[in-house]
């Protein structure tokens, strides 16, 4: 395969950083950038620009003394519409927009369309390419939504546990996410026969339909966030056989157990580089959702280079199998992923392992050593408030760097201690940077 449209777009991202026109505000784990922010002064030029009658980029819709300024019958000219507020009002308005390509609203505020009001955005901007409308909740799913046919990007919002067939007439689609009250999503549409849909995305467990053997394989698909592991079958992943990102969300056992066979499956998305399992606990107690343990390691996709649990409350004896992952240099074990008083490292080497966090677990002792995590780099512990101390072994990983505590209280002094030792050894090594961060929050008093 050759270069993405994901890393065209990341390579023009880092060029406008690279060029002082934006700036990095945070980082994802693995290094990409999460958010930026724009010098003001430049911000300004853009918006001026943008509204400018021969750029005419976007416009922003505004109510002041009881109308909207553009009114919704002058939007003739408009390509972009941006709404914050009176989102509810709008659609009484009558907007049209028959050039109106992107519809985004950025509601602070949750508002839920119900009756004629649903249809209304669908029908007054029929050649829509970007729809963005996740602080709108839908009572129902608009029917003439399958009609823009233009379409590329859609977020929606929905009291519905089920997203009908009719999606699969939305032939353009690249980015489908949706938002649900329910804890489930039933997606009874064709997701195989939207060709160049790149990125799913949902807060609930989704169930795939039955698969047709004509159905082919999506080439594009690189981002599945919500898959059930009801459906992670052989059938499903070798028509998505080029997922770089999964996020699997449910009853987990029915995956990792033993006696099951879909982990098999999900050894064969050769491209896979970051997992998600997120553990459904929905009215069970905790002794019922724990995890007996890992399969095998041959079982986990091979290029795996960032995993994420959460609910699964394994025992630690457990970890050591992903230690063996030779890629892993992400690890996040959140929400009582891992449960036990005490940790012990021993003949366990995170040999690649860059970043670590741990939140919400009732770990009590932890032991071990810079040599167990020797390309460590930052180390996250939120809500750990249980957790002793941590191993001041740790200093002694050569590109441990950043150590950020949140809610950790009995934590704190051992950090400290960290810090200084490794304030010691730069010092030692006549290093003229200190480049040690330590984070504590609540701050220390």
């Amino acid at each position: 395969m050759g270069i993405s449209l994901e890393e065209i777009a990341e390579n023009y991202l880092e060029d406008l950083i690279d060029r002082n026109l934006l700036r990095v505000d945070k980082r994802r784990s693995e290094g990409g950038v999460k958010t930026c922010r724009i010098h003001n002064m430049l911000l300004n030029f853009c918006k001026n620009e943008a509204r400018s009658k021969r750029e005419n980029l976007f416009q922003e819709v505004k109510r002041c003394d009881g109308e909207f300024e553009p009114s919704g019958t002058s939007l003739e000219e408009c390509r972009r519409l941006c709404i914050h507020s009176d989102v509810l009002k709008f659609p009484s308005s009558q907007p049209h927009g028959p050039r109106v390509h992107s519809f985004v609203c950025f509601s602070k505020e949750n508002i839920s369309l119900e009756g004629q009001d649903i249809s209304t955005i669908p029908a007054a901007f029929k050649v829509l390419r970007v729809l963005e409308a996740k602080p709108i909740i839908f009572a129902r799913i608009p029917s003439n939504l399958c009609h823009l046919f233009h379409l590329r990007y859609l977020t929606l919002s929905l009291n519905l546990a089920t997203l009908p067939e009719f999606f699969s007439k939305l032939l353009n689609i690249q980015t489908l996410i949706v938002y649900t009250t329910s804890r489930t999503l039933e997606i009874k549409a064709n997701i195989w026969k939207m060709i160049h849909l790149r990125l799913v995305k949902t807060n609930a467990s989704a169930t795939m339909p039955k698969i047709e053997q004509s159905s082919k394989a999506n080439e594009n698909l690189q981002t599945f966030n919500g898959i059930s592991p009801q459906s992670c079958t052989k059938e499903v992943f070798e028509r998505a056989h080029n997922l770089k990102k999964l996020g699997i969300r449910g009853q987990l056992a029915l995956l990792l157990d033993g006696n099951k066979r879909s982990l098999d499956n999900l050894a064969k998305l050769g491209q896979l580089v970051k997992l998600k399992l997120q553990n459904d606990i929905y009215s069970n107690p905790p002794s019922k959702c724990q995890l007996r343990g890992f399969p095998p390691l041959f079982k986990f996709p091979p290029k795996l280079k960032s995993l994420t649990l959460s609910y699964t409350f394994l025992d630690w004896c457990h970890i050591s199998i992903l230690g063996l992952l030779e890629n892993l240099k992400v690890l996040k074990l959140k929400d009582n992923a891992f449960m036990g008083d005490c940790w012990e490292v021993a003949k366990t080497h995170f040999r690649g392992l860059e970043i670590l966090h741990i939140g919400r677990t009732n770990l009590v002792t932890w032991l071990a050593f810079g040599y167990h995590f020797p390309k460590l780099m930052r180390l996250e512990l939120h809500n750990c408030d249980e957790l002793r101390e941590i191993p001041i072994g740790l200093a002694d990983a050569p590109h441990f760097q950043a150590l950020d505590l949140c809610h950790s209280k009995l934590a704190v002094a051992s950090a400290k201690k960290i810090q200084k030792a490794k304030q010691k050894k730069q010092e030692e090594q006549n290093a003229k940077f200190f480049g040690f961060k330590l984070s504590i929050f609540p701050p220390d008093e």
